[in-house]
């Protein structure tokens, strides 16, 4: 089973998102839900005709599929959203496997990522029991798309039925364009969504090429997104603190539209450099920095190793050591680590191994290394974080102009759970409300 972490990562946030209103992401998924609790342990193979076009860099879509087990536990899990060449001519993908013995729901989905349209057409579900070579196709709703896509005719947004309303920024209808047969196919719209807008530009710093866009006027903050992410990570900060600041967001090194050099680790202190480099070369003395995740590490970085630089830090799920992060979440960490290693076929998996040992290695600092930072640092964490509580408490304590904020019911994706409190309370603490 394929397991691609940063589609694993905000995957778990979409899982856990009961609300139904649009929200803001740079990704979207149409999903239909099959019932298969009385198939278990046969096989199955599940395939589409996918096309794309007007993409731009860093613009994904594909095939994906889960299996919900009885007791709402994955039994399944596998996407093809990246690795796989999309063209503009119509192709076939698939995906196999086994249906599990507690298997209760087969979710079948086509998903779209950043700015582009994205087209599928012809899906089909097919099981064998594994005596016989006759596979049996399972009848979709409305599987080549020739009817207006409604909430009933199998079809909804998200990846759990009924989960999500929409996605802001993307829009999902039926085309007569090119369709693959019939006359009709899906076509997943996404427009201005930040990441790969074509105002953006790179900058050579440190033997790489960092992709960045800048948006406002006035003091400079720069936002530094998470271990999976990019700068899409931010879309629901980008226009709020765009009103007040000069908000320049980055994708760092192998993530985004940046590059990487493969003959060198993966680490903070690199990172790190790129950005002193990066800030040196726009000609800007200080900046305040809104760190997420791993970006909140780079964010202590930074105000450790260059102090001179950094006029404040808000730094939200940052931990200073791996075991910082809750024991449950490290061990699933290790797990993926094993099976995209054992998975590394033709190096398909090299930049999620990188990811992986970044964050399971590094960062190996103490709690009193954090008194060499002299700016006022705002910590902040969900109450139900993958970083332990404690940890983000003893963090701020350990800063000497630290201050703390535990947001109630988030977790590590508090920027996107509850972004309107999120970007009021680091606005203030810029504005030292």
């Amino acid at each position: 089973m394929k397991k691609i972490f940063g589609f694993f990562l905000i995957l778990c946030f979409f899982l856990g998102y009961s609300q139904e209103k649009t929200i803001v992401s740079d990704w979207t998924s149409l999903t239909q839900a099959v019932n298969i609790e009385n198939k278990q342990n046969w096989n199955f193979r599940v395939t589409a005709k996918i096309r794309k076009e007007n993409q731009d860099n860093g613009s994904n879509c594909g095939l994906w599929c889960r299996i919900d087990n009885k007791d709402q536990s994955v039994g399944f899990f596998e996407n093809q959203y990246y690795g796989i060449k999309v063209t503009s001519e119509w192709k076939t993908y698939e995906i196999k496997g086994i249906i599990n013995t507690s298997a209760q729901t087969m979710n079948i989905g086509a998903f779209a990522q950043n700015n582009g349209d994205f087209y599928f057409d012809d899906f089909k579900l097919e099981i064998n029991d594994g005596k016989s070579k006759k596979w049996i196709e399972i009848p979709l709703e409305n599987s080549g798309f020739e009817k207006d896509i409604t909430s009933s005719n199998g079809w909804f947004e998200g990846i759990r039925s009924q989960k999500i309303k929409h996605v802001k920024h993307f829009t999902i209808e039926t085309s007569d364009y090119k369709p693959f047969s019939g006359s009709k196919s899906l076509l997943i719209k996404g427009h201005d969504i930040i990441g790969t807008m074509p105002e953006g530009k790179f900058m050579d710093v440190n033997g790489i090429k960092l992709y960045y866009e800048v948006y406002g006027e006035g003091e400079p903050v720069l936002m530094l997104h998470g271990n999976g992410q990019s700068i899409s990570a931010f879309m629901n900060q980008k226009d709020t603190f765009a009103k007040k600041y000069k908000v320049i967001i980055i994708d760092c090194r192998e993530r985004g539209r940046s590059t990487y050099d493969k003959t060198k680790e993966l680490t903070f202190d690199i990172q790190t450099e790129d950005i002193k480099q990066f800030l040196e070369k726009l000609n800007i003395k200080k900046t305040k920095i809104l760190g997420w995740s791993d970006g909140g590490i780079l964010a202590l970085s930074m105000a450790m190793k260059y102090p001179e630089m950094v006029d404040k830090i808000a730094c939200s799920g940052a931990n200073i050591f791996p075991e910082g992060v809750k024991d449950d979440d490290l061990k699933s960490m290790k797990e993926m680590l094993v099976s995209l290693t054992k998975e590394n076929k033709d190096h398909k998996n090299d930049i999620f191994i990188d990811l992986l040992n970044l964050d399971l290695k590094y960062p190996q600092w103490k709690y009193e290394d954090l008194s060499k930072i002299q700016c006022p640092s705002l910590i902040i964490a969900g109450d139900k974080d993958l970083i332990k509580t404690e940890h983000t408490v003893k963090i701020a304590e350990s800063i000497p102009h630290g201050q703390l904020a535990i947001i109630p019911n988030t977790s590590h994706y508090v920027p996107e759970e509850k972004p309107e409190l999120f970007n009021e309370i680091v606005i203030d603490f810029f504005e030292n409300k």
